[in-house]
């Protein structure tokens, strides 16, 4: 027996790939639905010098990327894009994230809590909390590679970019760029 399958709208561009095809917008702000119907910051600047990538694979993929050209006088984020992967959540976060991150510095940046995404999207439903989470790594993990870009050790990130592995981020973030770039410091220390 054959089903028609029912029409559902999904984003689909160079930058954003909606794999969650969601029936309906039930639970998500009209503030929100508007961040992803009018979003401009997608995509990778000119000129980037640090990039991230956080997210999940388990029961679908939901991911972002962001890239951020840093003034590295001022260690001030000038311009931040995003590729996203998943739900209208995602794309919402990825593209507030951006937004509240230019123009601050790397300091300012990492004092932006869950609790601000949430308040910039007039909420996020409850089953795609994760992608708040999944922004506030995904900070963290933009300024710690511009810092390791910028010769930055494992002291200097414990410093600045401290990682609780026991935190519910880490915890939900299931791969991390930050994580994967301390790895890589700590074998290279030791193989050095």
């Amino acid at each position: 027996m054959y089903i028609e399958p029912v029409e559902r709208a999904v984003i689909r561009t160079a930058d954003v790939y909606q794999t969650e095809s969601e029936i309906g917008t039930t639970g998500y702000s009209d503030t929100l639905l508007s961040v992803v119907a009018t979003f401009s910051n997608s995509g990778a600047p000119d000129g980037f010098n640090a990039q991230c990538m956080v997210g999940k694979s388990k029961r679908g993929e939901v991911a972002m990327r962001l890239f951020a050209v840093v003034d590295p006088d001022e260690e001030a984020f000038v311009r931040v894009g995003f590729k996203s992967r998943g739900c209208l959540a995602m794309t919402a976060c990825a593209s507030t994230v951006c937004s509240m991150l230019e123009g601050k510095t790397l300091d300012e940046a990492l004092a932006i809590t869950g609790e601000d995404i949430k308040g910039a999207l007039d909420g996020v439903p409850w089953d795609r909390i994760h992608t708040v989470y999944f922004a506030i790594e995904g900070i963290r993990a933009l300024v710690g590679d511009y810092l390791i870009r910028q010769g930055a050790g494992i002291d200097d990130l414990d410093r600045r970019v401290l990682c609780d592995t026991c935190s519910v981020g880490c915890i939900m973030t299931e791969h991390c760029s930050l994580r994967d770039g301390r790895i890589e410091l700590r074998f290279g220390r030791a193989a050095g």
